[in-house]
């Protein structure tokens, strides 16, 4: 621990010292350099800048107002030195104005932040087409929700995050103001909605990551209230295939809301209780003796949930926020883990209750930098008890049975500590910052502590000839620290109008791991090389470093094979395993102590063209290279030919090592299309223009040769291994339209489609005699089978309506779209409604009832061999209604 306090010690004080000599400045004539930037710390082009003096010499200095440069910039030359106040103007924003600047001889560089002005119409503010295309934070690559489509979304905050999940795609990550997770906020209450979709940022741990940045903001409107019940039952849930009978599920789902402003323009708070309470009938699908059976179970798996969240916003000065935020959720699942091949006695419950504390302050530092900077605290404790105690059998591929032989819990405690320096400097943007994350773990979870029979088939079944028998025994009770770190420097380069340099750096570090050389460079350029900023191409480079998963670092902790041991009985008897068998002394797990963080080269190219303001599509080329990826290797791996193992008193000792790899190479291909004009379009009954669509495409190749950090190689040699990479499929598309032209109405459609997953052949028994049944036949790959392709189309439809004392039900958009024809400050204050609202949703999954299989078998000794033995995603309807006053 001295050794990590030391160098996080030291990379800080380097930090500081490369900002130090980066910010520093040549004395010359004296100037004043003023950098106009919005609260996002966009710089505002064509700001004018003006001063006044504040002493009798400066009084008689004149020096005309000056305009802002592209890269924001405002420069008065010709002062004298003393005091001046500083005013500064920008179509769309409140005036800014800094009240007494001591002016020095040489150049004097200080930073106005405006706010936008409350508006009523929109306002688009002229900026170069050109540079606003090549600007790295611009609309190429990259979405901004309007006011209107903002409210276009549910109220239900549940059925919002759905809709915005639909729009960003496949695994992307929700942020609100900088953090990740948590309660959306009241619609009320968000200032702008941002796909950021540069994932090359030198700030980003994690590779190729969408976020969803939801951006809040304080003292908005008057208190309001918003209540929400949504449900669904069987009637409204399509049958299973694989169930004869149909069994019972229901939702009910229940919220209510209160935020509103505390000081106008300066406080405001929302307080939120939500809940659901649902079940669902399993279906299991088996092979018993006596034949296949497909159907539901007689029992129901109910599941509650409860939350309460409370956020309190404080603006400390026009341009500073202070956040504070609470959670809590709690949870009660019953009868989960049926299903598929286990049996009914398999069910266990769980419970969980986590906490969630957040501290967040925003603005300006001084009159030069902004600093963001995050505090997260919380805390979660599970439990979890099986339904029966009994010894588990399992026929591989057919049928699983006995107790789920679960139990304990754990108590996890975490500390996410970020901070964010930003810093404009005439063409340079830095950004420098600093990431740690802390976990503290106890945890006294049990598994396997009856024992478990496996059997290669259902004729090894029906004969009494188990193939092996293991238990856990020993002290399941551990305790452990993990600590994640991270720190970055960044510079938005403008070299000239139609292009930006990116370059970066991050370094990383984290506990149980010996590798300290986790240097990240990035670097990225983007490029508008017509004048009329229709077209802007993108290019980026990085490398990025995976962590040690806490809960591999776990399994290595908990089965060392001293503090818990996991003994193995070769060819036992059934169903008395005391009476025969060959002991194979116990299983061991651990890390390589040369481990290193798996590394991955990402290369992006792309280009996006605008063919008007309301049409642009993109593409990308996408080029990944992953070495020192995890796998398992066994060191006491029997013999090929006698299954003698090298040591007698273990069975397998499997390390961790990384010296697994993986190639990626992925085109996607994406577009979005919205006829109505960029403030939205009048507000009148019905407008065919208040619409909008989009499509996405990508077709990638994805191999690797290793499944995991525990996965053992079955051919012997990771040579032998390479095949596709599980769990995804080779293409995948997604498109939809979203329409609101009936005033009122909404409707929304999005389809998701992908070609089948890869699954892996194997010869259903234990070849080798390692007891892992992963062995395959002579000749067949891994992953070398594939599913068929899944689709769906989902639907959405709402219909709203106001009455009451009229009032503005919504704040205005503040968000500013850059790209080509200028900045538009978007969008529209909305019209004066009734303060009562209500409306009314429907959302239909898989409205066409497309049947998507799923769960297909590749043990070659199954009778479900090549077949699937499950679907999911049946056609369901839900229900709901949402009141706000």
């Amino acid at each position: 621990m001295r050794r990590d306090a030391f160098l996080v010690a030291a990379l800080v004080i380097g930090q500081l010292f490369w900002t130090a000599a980066a910010f520093g400045q040549a004395a010359r004539e004296t100037r004043l350099l003023i950098t106009v930037v919005d609260q996002s710390n966009s710089v505002l082009p064509t700001a004018t800048v003006s001063v006044a003096g504040l002493e009798d010499a400066t009084r008689k200095t004149t020096a005309p107002p000056a305009q802002a440069t592209m890269d924001g910039v405002a420069t008065i030359s010709g002062l004298v030195p003393g005091r001046y106040s500083v005013h500064a103007e920008f179509p769309g924003f409140d005036p800014g104005d800094l009240k007494d600047v001591r002016v020095r001889p040489g150049d004097n560089k200080h930073i106005i932040i405006l706010a936008i002005r409350k508006m009523e119409e929109s306002v688009s503010v002229s900026q170069d087409a050109q540079a606003g295309a090549a600007d790295r934070r611009g609309s190429a690559f990259g979405t901004a929700l309007t006011r209107e489509q903002v409210d276009a979304l549910s109220d239900d905050p549940a059925e919002m995050q759905r809709q915005l999940q639909d729009m960003a795609g496949p695994g992307a990550v929700m942020r609100i103001d900088s953090f990740e997770g948590g309660s959306l906020p009241p619609k009320s209450m968000i200032k702008a909605i941002h796909i950021t979709r540069d994932q090359f940022a030198a700030e980003n741990h994690y590779a190729e990551r969408i976020f969803l940045d939801i951006i809040t903001q304080p003292g908005v409107g008057p208190i309001r209230t918003g209540i929400n019940y949504g449900m669904h039952n069987g009637a409204m849930t399509a049958r299973n295939p694989f169930a004869a009978t149909k069994g019972a599920d229901q939702l009910q789902n229940y919220g209510i809301n209160f935020s509103g402003a505390l000081i106008r323009n300066k406080a405001s708070f929302s307080f939120g209780m939500r809940g659901n309470s649902n079940f669902d009938t399993p279906i299991v699908t088996v092979v018993r003796p006596d034949g296949v059976q497909s159907d539901s179970v007689k029992f129901r798996s109910p599941r509650t949930n409860e939350s309460l969240n409370g956020s309190f916003d404080y603006a400390l000065t026009r341009d500073q926020t202070l956040r504070l935020s609470y959670n809590q959720n709690d949870g009660i699942n019953k009868n989960v883990g049926v299903g598929g091949f286990n049996e009914p006695e398999r069910a266990f419950n769980t419970e969980n209750h986590a906490h969630t504390f957040r501290i967040q302050e925003a603005g300006p530092l001084g009159r030069r930098m902004f600093i963001n900077t995050r505090l997260n605290v919380g805390w979660t404790d599970t439990d979890q008890r099986s339904a029966a105690e009994a010894i588990t059998v399992r026929v591989q591929e057919a049928f699983t049975s006995g107790g789920a032989q679960v139990a304990g819990g754990r108590h996890a405690s975490v500390m996410n500590l970020a901070s964010d320096l930003d810093y404009v400097r005439g063409r340079n943007s830095f950004r420098a910052g600093t990431q740690l994350d802390a976990n503290w773990y106890t945890s006294n979870e049990a598994s396997n502590y009856l024992g478990t029979y496996v059997f290669e088939n259902l004729d090894a079944f029906n004969a009494g000839l188990p193939r092996s028998y293991t238990r856990r025994i020993g002290d399941p009770n551990i305790k452990y620290f993990n600590l994640q770190a991270g720190f970055y420097a960044q510079d938005d380069v403008r070299v000239k109008k139609s292009l930006t340099l990116t370059p970066g750096v991050r370094f990383e570090a984290q506990t149980h791991m010996s590798d300290y050389n986790n240097v990240s460079p990035r670097f990225g350029a983007t490029w508008a090389p017509f004048k009329n900023g229709k077209t802007t191409f993108r290019g980026s480079w990085g490398i990025f470093y995976d962590w040690l998963p806490a809960n591999t670092y776990e399994q290595t902790l908990r089965v060392d094979g001293f503090r818990q041991q996991e003994v193995q009985i070769v060819n036992p008897t059934y169903p008395d395993v005391a009476t025969g068998g060959t002991v194979s002394a116990v299983n061991r797990y651990l890390l390589d102590p040369k481990l290193r963080n798996p590394t991955n080269s990402r290369f992006t190219g792309g280009v996006d063209y605008a063919f008007t303001p309301q049409f642009r599509v993109n593409a990308s080329l996408r080029f990944m290279s992953a070495t020192k990826t995890m796998r398992g290797e066994n060191l006491n791996a029997p013999d090929a030919t006698t299954h003698l193992r090298p040591d007698p008193a273990f069975g397998n000792v499997v390390k961790v090592v990384s010296d697994a790899e993986g190639r990626q190479r992925v085109l996607s291909v994406s577009g979005q299309f919205s006829p109505r004009p960029a403030g939205g379009g009048p507000q009148r009954l019905w407008n065919w223009k208040r619409g909008s669509f989009f499509a996405d495409y990508s077709l990638g190749r994805y191999r690797t040769n290793s499944d995991g950090a525990f996965s053992t190689p079955a051919s012997g040699s990771l040579a032998d291994e390479w095949g596709p990479q599980p769990g995804l499929p080779i293409q995948r598309g997604s498109g939809g339209f979203s329409f609101n032209g009936l005033r009122g109405l909404n409707t929304q459609f999005y389809l998701n489609a992908s070609s089948g997953t890869p699954y892996t052949i194997t010869t259903g028994r234990d070849d080798n005699g390692d007891l892992i049944f992963n062995d395959r036949p002579i000749g067949v790959g891994r992953n070398s089978a594939r599913n068929p392709g899944q689709w769906s189309l989902n639907g959405y439809l709402s219909y709203q309506f106001t009455f009451g004392p009229r009032l503005v039900n919504l704040p205005p958009g503040i968000q500013i779209n850059g790209g080509p024809g200028g900045y538009t400050v978007a969008s529209v204050a909305p019209p004066s409604v009734g303060r009562y609202r209500i409306s009314f949703n429907c959302q239909v999954q898989n409205l066409t009832n497309h049947t998507n299989l799923s769960g297909f078998s590749g043990n070659m000794l199954s009778p479900f061999f090549g077949k699937a033995t499950n679907a999911f995603n049946q056609r369901r309807i839900d229900l709901g209604m949402n009141l706000g006053f």
